[in-house]
């Protein structure tokens, strides 16, 4: 036959006559009421806090050690101080049998301070009447919440715990603080120190072991009321109250034979619809969600966030609004700190249509809105900087740092480098005679090459391959004038049309590091007339006997075949206001330890070659000397410790060469860039980004974690773009995430303190 009796659906399980369930928490408070440790239950309403106190109680008679058990609901709030702490000593007295007239002794200290009235009070009346050990409960601590002069309560408390070092007796006496509050409610003025002292006891819900009790209140037999027990335990995850709650409601049945469905059934006339406005428990889960809510939003997005389950939240002690949802009771927190939502019932009560019917769209709105707007700005900002070069340097040491990581290429088999060595000029003298250089170009026409480009100044000689028969497919090389020097002529008898400048353009605004190249410029010269660049035309020249032509679209564009070599602007890439005057590209370097076969002067001159290697090759003659003229330059491999820190004029030019006749017959990409529009689009995304992290992510470790993840995937994305030869802001689009989180991590710590 059931027995609801057993049950217990309000006040105490002693007070009621119903059935007690101990769980870990009753050994857990007898042990540090016996060792006179001070500890708390801070918990949720209806979780057992009110009946494990009275039975801790009896526990300790038992044992011979005194305790007191005070109800604060007893002093009321309508009261002042002086008859609130006066009241307070009066339980005491009343229940221990004091010999002292309380009210006497109260109004005779009346020239001190409440809070050293009761320090004194313990010391010099209650531990001298009562002179074994002493636990004082004090109850429905949460009461205090609503009155300003209860701090001093808590700070006697503490002083009387800090007291045990000096005064022996002290060490008799212990607390135990019971309510729905946080150990931070107890002190609220931020000018004391916070109350930090005790041990905290924590309230678990029934498993199925400890729960089995409450199946012979079912009246069914054995075995079907245990297996009633644990559809009834699915809902409500061991809750005490809501157990004993259903359970209840399933004696109030008339029924001898339950199913799941049924069970399923009871829950939802008991706990769902109109029902769940009138069950006290979840009204007060109700209010602490809305009412009681520290933040409104904050709370019920953090708990549709758990809810949800898309991803771990983590608890952390210092969150208020962690602190609130466990203190209601929806949330618990689990195994390796995760927070879960504590039972199915919660659960379907407060569900998603019941968040969107309490959440303040226009808070959520306006956060919206603000973390949108915030990146917008922080984009905004980002591109301004750069947009004064502030951030340039930094952007093309990555360009470079990226340029040196991609993988090498195979040499380019179409050039030939005669390399003209500090051995070789050690050799031959310096300058080279008229004699030895048509030597040269002699015995390179007889291997067939398709051009040859003699990068050397020859301003004064007259007869430059002068008895070759094919004095048209050699290029050679002059240098424009500039402020601080005049120009190096061509050779007198080459016809400008073989003649190619010499002149590049470095970054000397920066680091003077050649990243981009000249292709054509106009002279102002008198004999060096020629428009294009040395390695540009001996790659056109190259391609012209392949029947590969250029042209120039009606844009200016230089096209080559059927690809399109467009010209660096003024802001292209990372570069701001760059002077780019002629026609300049970037240039896509080949890695130098595999830029093109090479030989050396003394190779060639001494027969040591394979004429195979020349035939129908583009063959480029120059020197490598470090101290003869044109010298080298800075490029992105000086950073390398293989390589020299300067990039010999010779190989420069052969990049060049290489870099026209490889994209025109390979396919081999150039180095592209977005338009403006785009890039501020690239860079408002990780921006806004930045600001979802903050969003999500609340726990500041997690928040740092889950950032630095973005940053790498962002420079993933960014080296395999570049690896497809794209250059996009990496530099902005880091700095644009950081100072968004930053930003609005900043706004979110200012919203909760407010």
């Amino acid at each position: 036959m059931a027995n609801p009796t057993i049950y217990t659906v309000g006040g105490t399980v002693q007070a009621g006559g119903g059935i007690y369930i101990s769980r870990q928490a009753d050994e857990e408070l007898l042990a540090l009421c016996r060792a006179r440790t001070f500890a708390y239950i801070l918990a949720p309403r209806q979780v057992g806090k009110s009946s494990l106190m009275v039975r801790t109680a009896e526990q300790l008679a038992d044992e011979g050690i005194q305790s007191v058990i005070i109800d604060l609901t007893q002093l009321g709030v309508q009261v002042t101080a002086e008859e609130w702490y006066l009241g307070l000593l009066t339980i005491i007295a009343d229940q221990l049998m004091l010999d002292t007239d309380v009210l006497e002794w109260w109004q005779s200290l009346r020239h001190l301070g409440i809070t050293q009235r009761l320090t004194r009070f313990f010391e010099e009346i209650l531990l001298v009447e009562i002179a074994i050990p002493l636990v004082i409960f004090v109850d429905e601590i949460d009461t205090t919440l609503s009155l300003d002069f209860t701090d001093d309560f808590f700070a006697a408390i503490r002083y009387l715990y800090n007291g045990r070092a000096r005064i022996p007796k002290f060490q008799r006496l212990s607390f135990v603080l019971i309510g729905v509050a946080t150990p931070g409610d107890l002190i609220r003025d931020s000018k004391r120190t916070p109350f930090n002292i005790g041990q905290r006891v924590e309230l678990t819900d029934f498993n199925l072991e400890e729960a089995l009790a409450l199946a012979d209140g079912l009246g069914l037999p054995l075995e079907q009321s245990q297996q009633t027990l644990k559809w009834v335990l699915k809902w409500t995850g061991g809750h005490p109250y809501l157990t004993q709650r259903l359970c209840r409601a399933i004696t109030e049945q008339d029924n001898n034979n339950w199913s799941q469905a049924e069970v399923d059934r009871v829950v939802n006339s008991t706990f769902f619809g109109a029902m769940s406005k009138q069950d006290n428990n979840l009204q007060f889960v109700r209010d602490m969600l809305t009412k009681r809510a520290p933040d409104l939003f904050a709370v019920l997005t953090t708990y549709s966030d758990i809810r949800r389950g898309k991803r771990i939240i983590l608890d952390e002690e210092q969150s208020l609004v962690k602190s609130h949802l466990k203190l209601s009771g929806i949330i618990v927190r689990r195994e390796h700190a995760s927070l879960c939502v504590r039972n199915l019932i919660y659960r379907k009560v407060f569900d998603d249509r019941w968040l969107k019917e309490h959440l303040p769209v226009k808070l959520k709105m306006l956060t919206v809105q603000t973390v949108v707007l915030t990146s917008i700005a922080v984009a905004f900002l980002t591109l301004s900087i750069r947009e004064l070069k502030w951030l340039q340097p930094w952007e093309l040491r990555v360009y470079d740092q990226m340029l040196r990581s991609r993988p090498a290429e195979a040499p380019d088999r179409r050039i030939v480098l005669v390399k003209i060595t500090d051995k070789d000029i050690k050799r031959e003298k310096w300058p080279l005679s008229d004699r030895t250089i048509n030597q040269l170009l002699k015995k390179i026409e007889s291997y067939q090459p398709r051009i040859v480009g003699l990068y050397l100044f020859r301003p004064e000689d007259n007869n430059l391959a002068a008895n070759l028969q094919n004095q048209d497919n050699i290029v050679t090389t002059c240098l424009f004038s500039s402020l601080d020097r005049d120009e190096i002529p061509p050779p007198p008898n080459f016809p400008i049309d073989n003649v190619g400048f010499s002149d590049v353009v470095a970054d000397n605004e920066n680091d003077q590091i050649l990243r981009r190249t000249l292709l054509f410029a106009n002279s102002t010269d008198k004999r060096c007339t020629t428009s294009f660049a040395f390695g540009a035309l001996i790659a056109i020249n190259y391609l012209e006997k392949q029947g590969i032509q250029y042209d120039f679209t009606k844009e200016g564009n230089f096209k080559l075949g059927k690809i399109l070599f467009p010209p660096l602007q003024p802001n292209s890439g990372s570069y701001k206001h760059l002077d780019a005057a002629g026609y300049q590209i970037l240039l896509n370097y080949r890695h130098p330890n595999s830029l093109a076969d090479q030989v050396t002067l003394t190779d060639v001159l001494s027969g040591r070659v394979n004429p195979s290697l020349f035939k129908d090759r583009l063959v480029i003659i120059g020197t490598t000397a470090a101290n003869l003229p044109p010298g080298g330059f800075y490029t992105p491999y000086s950073a390398l410790r293989d390589q020299p820190a300067r990039m010999p004029a010779l190989f420069i030019h052969a990049q060049i060469a290489s870099q026209l006749i490889s994209t025109v017959l390979d396919g081999r990409p150039l180095i592209w860039y977005w338009p403006d529009w785009a890039e501020f689009l690239w860079v408002w995304g990780w921006s806004l980004l930045g600001g979802v992290l903050v969003w999500r992510w609340q726990n500041p470790l997690l928040l740092l974690v889950v950032a630095g993840i973005t940053l790498f995937g962002l420079v993933v994305i960014s080296v395999a773009l570049f690896l497809q030869a794209g250059w996009v802001p990496l530099v902005p689009s880091a700095l644009a995430l950081v100072v968004t989180s930053g930003s609005v991590v900043s706004q979110r710590t200012i919203s909760e303190t407010q």
